[in-house]
Protein backbone atom coordinates (compact mmCIF):
# COMPACT_ATOMS: atom_id res chain seq x y z
CA UNK A 1 0.00 0.00 0.00
CA UNK A 2 2.94 2.44 1.12
CA UNK A 3 4.37 1.42 -2.30
CA UNK A 4 1.23 2.49 -4.41
CA UNK A 5 0.75 5.69 -2.13
CA UNK A 6 3.85 6.90 -3.06
CA UNK A 7 3.80 5.87 -6.55
CA UNK A 8 0.92 7.97 -7.45
CA UNK A 9 2.30 10.89 -5.76
CA UNK A 10 5.64 10.64 -7.58
CA UNK A 11 3.67 10.75 -10.89
CA UNK A 12 1.72 13.66 -9.71
CA UNK A 13 4.43 15.39 -9.35
CA UNK A 14 6.02 14.32 -12.55
CA UNK A 15 2.53 15.41 -14.24
CA UNK A 16 2.58 18.72 -12.96
CA UNK A 17 6.89 19.49 -13.99
CA UNK A 18 7.69 17.71 -16.81
CA UNK A 19 8.17 20.67 -18.73
CA UNK A 20 10.53 23.21 -18.27
CA UNK A 21 9.69 26.63 -20.38
CA UNK A 22 12.14 29.50 -19.65
CA UNK A 23 10.72 32.06 -21.47
CA UNK A 24 10.71 35.85 -20.34
CA UNK A 25 9.80 34.74 -16.50
CA UNK A 26 11.31 31.84 -18.79
CA UNK A 27 9.92 29.37 -16.23
CA UNK A 28 6.28 28.72 -17.78
CA UNK A 29 4.84 24.69 -16.24
CA UNK A 30 3.14 23.09 -18.86
CA UNK A 31 1.34 20.02 -18.45
CA UNK A 32 3.33 17.60 -21.55
CA UNK A 33 0.11 15.47 -21.72
CA UNK A 34 -2.10 17.60 -21.48
CA UNK A 35 -2.48 17.95 -25.38
CA UNK A 36 -2.95 14.45 -25.84
CA UNK A 37 -4.86 13.10 -23.09
CA UNK A 38 -5.95 13.96 -19.77
CA UNK A 39 -5.10 10.62 -18.35
CA UNK A 40 -1.62 10.14 -17.92
CA UNK A 41 -0.07 7.38 -19.42
CA UNK A 42 1.66 4.31 -17.99
CA UNK A 43 5.45 5.26 -17.74
CA UNK A 44 8.52 2.67 -18.07
CA UNK A 45 11.30 2.49 -15.76
CA UNK A 46 13.82 4.91 -18.03
CA UNK A 47 10.68 6.66 -19.06
CA UNK A 48 10.23 7.90 -15.07
CA UNK A 49 14.20 8.32 -14.70
CA UNK A 50 14.31 10.40 -17.86
CA UNK A 51 11.58 12.87 -15.80
CA UNK A 52 13.12 12.86 -12.69
CA UNK A 53 16.43 14.18 -14.58
CA UNK A 54 14.52 16.38 -16.37
CA UNK A 55 13.22 17.47 -12.94
CA UNK A 56 16.36 18.27 -11.49
CA UNK A 57 17.24 20.64 -14.49
CA UNK A 58 13.72 22.34 -13.76
CA UNK A 59 15.35 22.94 -10.03
CA UNK A 60 18.81 23.89 -10.98
CA UNK A 61 17.38 26.56 -13.71
CA UNK A 62 15.08 28.17 -11.28
CA UNK A 63 18.03 28.52 -8.39
CA UNK A 64 19.98 29.48 -11.63
CA UNK A 65 22.82 26.62 -11.61
CA UNK A 66 22.83 26.16 -15.20
CA UNK A 67 25.57 24.11 -15.53
CA UNK A 68 24.09 21.60 -13.16
CA UNK A 69 21.02 22.29 -15.04
CA UNK A 70 22.65 21.60 -18.08
CA UNK A 71 24.29 18.33 -17.27
CA UNK A 72 20.08 16.95 -15.85
CA UNK A 73 18.41 17.89 -19.10
CA UNK A 74 21.31 15.86 -21.43
CA UNK A 75 20.75 12.73 -19.27
CA UNK A 76 17.10 13.28 -19.41
CA UNK A 77 17.58 13.58 -23.27
CA UNK A 78 19.74 10.45 -23.71
CA UNK A 79 17.17 8.33 -21.66
CA UNK A 80 14.38 9.38 -23.37
CA UNK A 81 16.71 8.55 -26.82
CA UNK A 82 17.45 5.63 -25.79
CA UNK A 83 14.06 4.42 -25.66
CA UNK A 84 12.73 6.02 -29.04
CA UNK A 85 10.54 8.60 -26.78
CA UNK A 86 9.80 11.39 -29.11
CA UNK A 87 7.64 13.79 -27.01
CA UNK A 88 10.37 13.54 -24.13
CA UNK A 89 12.94 14.50 -26.59
CA UNK A 90 11.45 17.40 -27.86
CA UNK A 91 11.01 18.70 -24.32
CA UNK A 92 14.59 17.98 -23.41
CA UNK A 93 15.67 19.63 -26.74
CA UNK A 94 13.07 22.84 -25.84
CA UNK A 95 14.24 23.04 -21.84
CA UNK A 96 18.07 22.58 -23.70
CA UNK A 97 17.81 25.47 -25.94
CA UNK A 98 15.77 27.95 -23.65
CA UNK A 99 19.01 26.84 -21.05
CA UNK A 100 21.40 27.49 -23.49
CA UNK A 101 19.89 30.73 -24.35
CA UNK A 102 20.17 31.92 -20.34
CA UNK A 103 24.09 30.82 -21.02
CA UNK A 104 24.17 32.82 -24.07
CA UNK A 105 25.30 30.09 -26.14
CA UNK A 106 23.00 31.01 -28.99
CA UNK A 107 24.50 28.40 -31.72
CA UNK A 108 23.66 25.73 -29.92
CA UNK A 109 20.09 26.84 -28.77
CA UNK A 110 18.65 27.47 -32.83
CA UNK A 111 20.59 23.93 -33.36
CA UNK A 112 17.95 22.44 -30.98
CA UNK A 113 15.33 24.52 -31.48
CA UNK A 114 15.05 23.08 -35.01
CA UNK A 115 15.26 19.80 -34.19
CA UNK A 116 12.68 20.28 -31.92
CA UNK A 117 10.06 21.72 -34.33
CA UNK A 118 11.01 19.02 -36.60
CA UNK A 119 9.99 16.63 -33.91
CA UNK A 120 6.53 18.44 -32.96
CA UNK A 121 6.30 18.85 -37.28
CA UNK A 122 6.59 14.40 -37.18
CA UNK A 123 4.50 14.15 -33.63
CA UNK A 124 1.75 16.51 -35.11
CA UNK A 125 1.83 18.46 -31.50
CA UNK A 126 0.54 21.69 -31.12
CA UNK A 127 2.12 22.14 -28.24
CA UNK A 128 5.05 21.28 -29.41
CA UNK A 129 5.20 23.23 -32.25
CA UNK A 130 3.97 26.67 -29.98
CA UNK A 131 6.85 26.35 -27.66
CA UNK A 132 9.11 25.33 -30.38
CA UNK A 133 8.18 28.78 -32.18
CA UNK A 134 8.05 30.63 -29.20
CA UNK A 135 11.62 29.94 -28.42
CA UNK A 136 12.95 30.36 -31.56
CA UNK A 137 11.23 33.77 -31.39
CA UNK A 138 13.00 34.64 -28.37
CA UNK A 139 16.86 33.26 -30.09
CA UNK A 140 16.09 35.61 -33.32
CA UNK A 141 14.99 38.63 -31.06
CA UNK A 142 17.93 38.45 -28.78
CA UNK A 143 20.38 37.69 -31.62
CA UNK A 144 18.96 40.87 -33.32
CA UNK A 145 16.60 39.59 -36.01
CA UNK A 146 13.50 41.29 -35.17
CA UNK A 147 11.67 40.18 -38.50
CA UNK A 148 11.88 36.52 -38.00
CA UNK A 149 11.04 36.79 -34.51
CA UNK A 150 8.33 38.54 -35.48
CA UNK A 151 7.13 35.61 -38.10
CA UNK A 152 7.50 32.68 -35.46
CA UNK A 153 6.22 34.56 -32.73
CA UNK A 154 2.84 35.00 -34.21
CA UNK A 155 2.98 30.98 -35.44
CA UNK A 156 2.81 30.40 -31.76
CA UNK A 157 0.75 33.33 -30.23
CA UNK A 158 -1.84 32.15 -33.31
CA UNK A 159 -1.62 27.88 -31.96
CA UNK A 160 -2.28 28.97 -28.58
CA UNK A 161 -5.58 31.12 -29.63
CA UNK A 162 -6.69 27.95 -31.06
CA UNK A 163 -5.81 25.55 -28.56
CA UNK A 164 -6.76 27.41 -25.74
CA UNK A 165 -3.08 27.59 -23.78
CA UNK A 166 -2.91 29.39 -20.45
CA UNK A 167 0.56 30.10 -22.23
CA UNK A 168 -0.73 32.82 -24.73
CA UNK A 169 0.25 35.59 -22.44
CA UNK A 170 3.97 35.05 -21.86
CA UNK A 171 4.29 34.92 -26.03
CA UNK A 172 2.18 37.87 -26.46
CA UNK A 173 5.17 39.64 -24.02
CA UNK A 174 7.89 38.45 -26.10
CA UNK A 175 5.64 39.85 -29.09
CA UNK A 176 5.34 43.27 -27.65
CA UNK A 177 9.25 42.93 -26.61
CA UNK A 178 10.11 42.38 -30.34
CA UNK A 179 7.42 45.36 -31.60
CA UNK A 180 9.14 47.61 -28.68
CA UNK A 181 12.68 46.73 -29.48
CA UNK A 182 11.60 47.84 -33.64
CA UNK A 183 10.05 51.09 -31.97
CA UNK A 184 6.59 50.21 -33.04
CA UNK A 185 5.26 51.35 -30.16
CA UNK A 186 1.85 50.97 -30.42
CA UNK A 187 1.74 47.49 -32.01
CA UNK A 188 4.07 46.71 -28.40
CA UNK A 189 1.58 48.64 -26.38
CA UNK A 190 -1.58 46.26 -27.42
CA UNK A 191 0.45 42.86 -27.25
CA UNK A 192 1.28 44.17 -23.80
CA UNK A 193 -2.19 44.46 -22.87
CA UNK A 194 -3.21 41.62 -24.66
CA UNK A 195 -0.96 39.53 -22.62
CA UNK A 196 -2.14 41.66 -18.95
CA UNK A 197 -5.74 40.86 -19.45
CA UNK A 198 -4.59 37.02 -20.68
CA UNK A 199 -2.40 36.40 -17.75
CA UNK A 200 -4.95 38.04 -15.33
CA UNK A 201 -7.52 35.36 -16.44
CA UNK A 202 -5.19 32.44 -15.90
CA UNK A 203 -3.68 34.08 -12.99
CA UNK A 204 0.15 33.88 -14.06
CA UNK A 205 1.45 36.01 -11.76
CA UNK A 206 5.75 36.09 -13.07
CA UNK A 207 4.07 36.94 -16.75
CA UNK A 208 1.44 39.34 -15.32
CA UNK A 209 4.86 41.16 -13.87
CA UNK A 210 6.30 40.76 -17.59
CA UNK A 211 3.51 42.51 -19.22
CA UNK A 212 3.48 45.45 -16.57
CA UNK A 213 7.19 46.21 -16.91
CA UNK A 214 6.70 45.78 -20.83
CA UNK A 215 4.49 48.61 -20.30
CA UNK A 216 6.56 50.55 -18.40
CA UNK A 217 9.15 50.52 -21.07
CA UNK A 218 6.36 51.96 -23.64
CA UNK A 219 5.61 54.26 -21.23
CA UNK A 220 9.25 55.31 -20.88
CA UNK A 221 10.15 55.08 -24.85
CA UNK A 222 7.14 57.93 -25.20
CA UNK A 223 8.43 59.69 -22.61
CA UNK A 224 5.39 59.49 -19.66
CA UNK A 225 8.04 58.66 -17.07
CA UNK A 226 5.30 58.75 -14.37
CA UNK A 227 3.44 56.31 -15.33
CA UNK A 228 6.93 54.62 -16.32
CA UNK A 229 7.38 54.53 -12.56
CA UNK A 230 3.83 53.27 -11.34
CA UNK A 231 4.10 50.47 -14.00
CA UNK A 232 7.50 49.41 -12.77
CA UNK A 233 6.71 49.95 -9.06
CA UNK A 234 3.54 47.09 -9.75
CA UNK A 235 5.89 44.45 -11.61
CA UNK A 236 8.29 44.78 -8.45
CA UNK A 237 5.70 44.29 -6.04
CA UNK A 238 4.78 40.92 -7.89
CA UNK A 239 8.45 40.08 -8.63
CA UNK A 240 9.20 40.61 -4.95
CA UNK A 241 6.21 38.37 -3.74
CA UNK A 242 7.10 35.51 -6.06
CA UNK A 243 10.89 35.61 -5.39
CA UNK A 244 11.90 36.15 -8.85
CA UNK A 245 15.49 38.12 -8.20
CA UNK A 246 16.83 38.66 -11.50
CA UNK A 247 13.58 40.46 -12.26
CA UNK A 248 13.48 42.42 -9.46
CA UNK A 249 16.94 43.61 -10.46
CA UNK A 250 15.12 44.35 -13.81
CA UNK A 251 12.41 46.51 -11.87
CA UNK A 252 15.17 48.33 -9.89
CA UNK A 253 17.36 49.28 -12.37
CA UNK A 254 14.60 50.13 -14.25
CA UNK A 255 12.88 52.97 -11.60
CA UNK A 256 15.96 54.03 -11.59
CA UNK A 257 16.61 55.17 -14.73
CA UNK A 258 12.92 56.55 -15.09
CA UNK A 259 13.88 58.57 -11.94
CA UNK A 260 16.59 60.16 -13.32
CA UNK A 261 14.61 60.85 -15.99
CA UNK A 262 12.44 63.36 -14.02
CA UNK A 263 15.40 64.61 -11.86
CA UNK A 264 14.51 62.48 -9.22
CA UNK A 265 18.19 61.77 -7.98
CA UNK A 266 17.85 60.63 -4.65
CA UNK A 267 15.37 58.10 -5.36
CA UNK A 268 17.38 56.82 -8.71
CA UNK A 269 20.49 56.36 -6.13
CA UNK A 270 18.29 54.41 -4.00
CA UNK A 271 17.52 51.75 -6.56
CA UNK A 272 20.43 51.46 -8.29
CA UNK A 273 21.91 50.85 -5.23
CA UNK A 274 19.07 48.17 -4.37
CA UNK A 275 19.62 46.70 -7.38
CA UNK A 276 23.26 46.41 -7.31
CA UNK A 277 22.66 44.96 -4.06
CA UNK A 278 20.24 42.02 -5.72
CA UNK A 279 22.75 41.39 -8.65
CA UNK A 280 25.46 40.90 -5.74
CA UNK A 281 24.11 38.59 -3.92
CA UNK A 282 22.93 36.58 -7.37
CA UNK A 283 26.82 37.07 -8.38
CA UNK A 284 25.14 38.82 -11.65
CA UNK A 285 28.83 40.51 -12.21
CA UNK A 286 27.51 41.98 -15.46
CA UNK A 287 23.97 43.82 -14.09
CA UNK A 288 26.11 44.63 -11.10
CA UNK A 289 28.49 46.15 -13.35
CA UNK A 290 25.35 48.26 -15.28
CA UNK A 291 24.53 49.06 -12.31
CA UNK A 292 27.61 50.64 -10.52
CA UNK A 293 28.54 52.85 -13.78
CA UNK A 294 25.13 54.31 -12.92
CA UNK A 295 25.72 55.05 -8.86
CA UNK A 296 29.48 56.48 -9.30
CA UNK A 297 27.57 58.68 -12.50
CA UNK A 298 25.08 60.20 -9.97
CA UNK A 299 27.19 60.51 -7.38
CA UNK A 300 30.45 62.42 -9.68
CA UNK A 301 27.01 64.40 -10.41
CA UNK A 302 26.38 65.11 -6.76
CA UNK A 303 30.99 65.94 -6.15
CA UNK A 304 30.69 63.21 -3.36
CA UNK A 305 34.14 62.64 -4.50
CA UNK A 306 34.42 59.70 -1.12
CA UNK A 307 31.80 57.50 -2.87
CA UNK A 308 33.06 57.86 -6.41
CA UNK A 309 36.14 56.32 -4.77
CA UNK A 310 34.48 53.47 -3.02
CA UNK A 311 32.46 52.48 -6.38
CA UNK A 312 34.66 52.97 -8.67
CA UNK A 313 37.22 50.74 -6.40
CA UNK A 314 34.60 47.87 -6.03
CA UNK A 315 33.81 48.22 -9.70
CA UNK A 316 37.71 47.43 -11.00
CA UNK A 317 37.57 44.92 -8.36
CA UNK A 318 34.03 43.10 -10.35
CA UNK A 319 35.59 43.99 -13.55
CA UNK A 320 38.93 41.74 -12.79
CA UNK A 321 36.40 39.21 -11.65
CA UNK A 322 34.61 38.66 -15.78
CA UNK A 323 31.27 38.12 -16.52
CA UNK A 324 29.91 34.90 -15.51
CA UNK A 325 28.91 33.06 -18.97
CA UNK A 326 25.94 31.83 -16.75
CA UNK A 327 24.59 35.52 -16.44
CA UNK A 328 22.96 36.74 -19.13
CA UNK A 329 22.22 40.34 -18.10
CA UNK A 330 19.38 41.06 -20.86
CA UNK A 331 15.65 42.27 -20.90
CA UNK A 332 13.38 39.35 -20.74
Amino acid sequence: MRQKVEMRNQKSRIKKTVFLIPLFSFLISVFLFSCASSKLPEMSKIQMQAVEFNQRGVHAVESESYDKALLEFQKSLQLNTSIDNQNGVAVNLLNLGRLYLLMNRFDDARVVFDRAIKTGVSLNDPLILSEGYASLGRYYYLTGNNKDALDVLEKAVNIDRKQGNHTIGSKLNILGAVYKNSNKLEDAEKAFNDALKLNKDYAREAEIADSLRGLGDVAAKKGDYQKARELYENSLSIDKKIGKGNNVSLDLHSLGVASLKVNDVEKALDFFLRAYAVDSSRVDNKRALNNLDKIIEIYRGLGDKNSVETYSLERERLSQKGISPNKQGVRY
